[in-house]
């Protein structure tokens, strides 16, 4: 990866196309500049100050006071765009959609061209917004919303844990249908609660049904390796426990009072879908 940053006016006292810019201050060619920026690997700070946003236009014109940084990796530009994916529901406000494993909830500073932000995006023609996250192995239900206030809503439902989100996970290990446990060891030194029921149990392996209380980062899959019991197919966490399928981990289940509607709303996406 390579990073090039620069205010503009170190290469260029007067107004200047972001093309001309980049051309000055990287060794990049003309069609790499303009792979970079339509897959989002460029950024502006205006006049050095506020936000900092990506900017894809190679003809928008700068200010000698804006800061651009342009990220370069061409193993990421390699990755292919995504070209559909599955929407459960949807309406203006915001929309459910079905993530698959391997596929990024939202890009990185070198580009977001491949991630399931994007495609609503461009789907929808519009800014939209995330207002939770799913590890880039997890397959299954995100809620995207679709103007600033329908994100603001749904963030603090989602904060005040009244977005309920039900997950499916085959672990290593035979446990008891029917048991239920509520695995509460800390992570990162917070807080983790994680809530799971075994639904099936054969063959060195338990399906389960998790909820949790709390978000922390890679969060069931750690807290199924600490207790002993890994989740099949985690790249990260667990010993033997790999396979070609990859990680056996789904949000199956998204449920919440839909505040605009005043009804609840229940989506479902099944492990056999996946």
């Amino acid at each position: 990866m390579k990073i090039f940053k620069s205010t503009v006016r170190k290469k260029s006292s007067d107004k200047i196309s972001l093309g001309d810019f980049l051309l000055k201050l990287t060794p990049l060619t003309p069609l790499q500049l303009g792979e970079v920026a339509k897959k989002g690997g460029v950024w502006i700070q205006r006049k050095g100050k506020g936000k900092i946003l990506r900017i894809r236009s190679l003809k928008e014109v700068l200010d000698p006071d804006d800061v651009i940084e342009c990220v370069f990796d061409v193993n990421v530009l390699k990755i292919p765009e995504i070209i559909s994916l599955r929407c459960l529901y949807e309406d203006s406000n915001y929309g459910v959609w079905v993530k698959p494993s391997g596929v990024v909830a939202q890009g990185s500073k070198a580009s977001d061209h491949a991630s399931l932000l994007r495609y609503v995006e461009k789907y929808k023609k519009r800014e939209v917004f995330l207002v939770h996250r799913l590890d880039r192995e997890t397959y299954g239900i995100m809620l995207v919303a679709y103007h600033r206030k329908a994100a603001a809503v749904l963030s603090d439902l989602f904060l005040k844990n009244k977005i309920k989100k039900i997950y499916e996970a085959v672990i290593f290990g035979e446990l008891p249908v029917g048991h239920k446990q509520t695995i509460e060891l800390p992570l990162d030194e917070k807080e983790a609660i994680t809530h799971f029921e075994v639904t099936s149990s054969a063959n060195g392996y338990s399906s389960v049904q998790v909820c949790i209380e709390t978000g922390r980062l890679h969060q069931i899959r750690r807290h199924f390796n600490l207790i002993g019991y890994p989740v099949v197919g985690d790249p990260k966490y667990g010993v033997g426990n790999k396979n070609k399928e990859g990680l056996r981990l789904i949000a199956a289940k998204l449920s919440f009072w839909d505040p605009w509607l005043n009804e609840d709303k229940i989506f479902s996406f099944h492990s056999s879908e996946a």
